[in-house]
């Protein structure tokens, strides 16, 4: 009887606790709102923001009306400086610097890349994040689909312990059966207390990654959706690899068009006279400085910008691959999550038609205990393993539309 009473309490005491564990700490959000949260708080984020401020760097350098910074020129020669005696000249100017044709709008094309590459950017992280934020989130449900699994087979194994008591008092079973009962109990509550850790690691994750506790309100709902398929040019990854491709064909342009040094006009105005008996004369002037512009100082940065030009296309053609061959295991997986799940659903209708014949067998005499309880338990593995390959499925749906590039909205 005291057995039975602790089997009691033991019990309570388990449902409250999956209850709490369970139980979701506030209101569910949606699998968007889930995903955005996750997004500023990666360590990526802050980056299409700094993508941002180059941009508008270069941008503010292409509308400046000069090629460079002005500078003042003053000059003083003479041959009694400090005194009123012998020859002077004074001079006074400003040097502009001005662009050559095409500079400016070299400099511009760089802007309006890297304000392209900063959204596509942003968008690379999201679809990468909602991956995450997907697998995680999956995860957990089939943690908790285990707890569930695992409380019901401890449940049960009470129940029939408390059966093989009240049989074992009235003489009906021997103490063999009764230890084996007991024993089928702590195996059990083994297992729950097993996946009760999975699942709190599983929590433990989910948290880290999006700082929320619960799991989205229509996480199934992304799984299901069978949208229009992206075309692998606009997905989210690609088109990011493409962008930064694109920044660095604008720079190889930019770095060819610098090979000519901006030209510098100057503006001054002189004072001076030849001797201290002669009055001194003022006059204005404008000088034009042209750079030849050979290409040896160059061809170092235009070599590197081509070698930057020639590594992110590289980068992006092995992409477009990778991801081919991702999205056709993707659909790999899932043609295996529908066969397995077929067969789950085989076995599992298999073994509850015999556990319920063992069990009829067992209350008639005719059976053991230790073949019901093999029974049971193998009808428990069957129902496991039927929900999970059903999250599975669930699962393998989600990560193929995730795959063709759709992100939550």
């Amino acid at each position: 009887m005291r057995v039975l009473m602790n089997n009691r309490f033991i019990g309570r005491i388990t449902c409250i606790t999956l209850l709490v564990v369970l139980s979701p700490t506030a209101m569910a959000v949606s699998l968007a709102e889930t995903v955005q949260a996750a997004v500023e708080r990666h360590p990526q984020y802050p980056l299409h923001q700094a993508l941002r401020k180059v941009e508008s760097g270069y941008r503010q350098q292409a509308e400046s009306f000069f090629g460079g910074d002005p500078s003042v020129n003053l000059s003083v020669v003479g041959d009694s400086l400090g005194s009123d005696f012998g020859s002077g000249e004074y001079v006074a100017g400003v040097s502009l610097p001005v662009w050559l044709p095409g500079q400016r709008e070299a400099r511009r094309m760089i802007a309006d890349n890297l304000a392209t590459q900063s959204v596509l950017e942003l968008s690379r992280l999201t679809w990468e994040v909602a991956g995450g934020v997907l697998e995680r989130g999956w995860q957990l449900r089939i943690a908790q689909a285990g707890v569930q699994q695992a409380l019901k087979q401890w449940a049960a194994a009470r129940a029939l312990e408390k059966d093989v008591v009240h049989r074992f008092e009235a003489g009906e079973l021997t103490r063999n059966d009764l230890l084996l009962a007991q024993q089928d109990v702590v195996e059990t509550e083994a297992t729950y207390q097993e996946a009760l850790n999975s699942l709190q690691q599983e929590k433990l994750s989910w948290r880290n990654y999006t700082g929320l506790e619960e799991l989205p309100e229509d996480l199934d709902l992304f799984a299901r959706t069978e949208g229009a398929p992206v075309p692998l040019v606009q997905h989210p990854q690609l088109r990011a690899a493409l962008a930064l491709a694109q920044t660095a064909q604008a720079r190889v342009n930019d770095t060819r068009m610098q090979r000519h040094a901006v030209p510098v006009v100057s503006v001054y105005a002189k004072r001076d006279r030849g001797a201290r008996n002669e009055a001194y004369t003022d006059s204005l002037g404008i000088e034009l400085t042209v750079p030849l512009g050979t290409r040896s100082h160059i061809a170092p940065a235009i070599a590197e910008a081509e070698a930057e030009l020639t590594g992110a296309e590289t980068e992006a053609a092995l992409l477009k691959r990778q991801l081919e061959l991702r999205i056709a295991n993707a659909e790999q997986e899932l043609l295996k999550a529908n066969r397995l799940l077929d067969l789950a659903q085989q076995k599992n209708g298999f073994s509850h038609a015999r556990l319920q014949l063992s069990r009829r067998a067992f209350e008639l005499g005719e059976m053991g205990l230790y073949q019901l309880l093999l029974a049971r338990q193998q009808a428990a593995a069957a129902a496991r393993d039927l929900e999970i390959r059903q999250l599975e499925k669930q699962y393998a749906m989600t990560r193929k539309n995730h795959l063709l590039g759709v992100i939550p909205r």
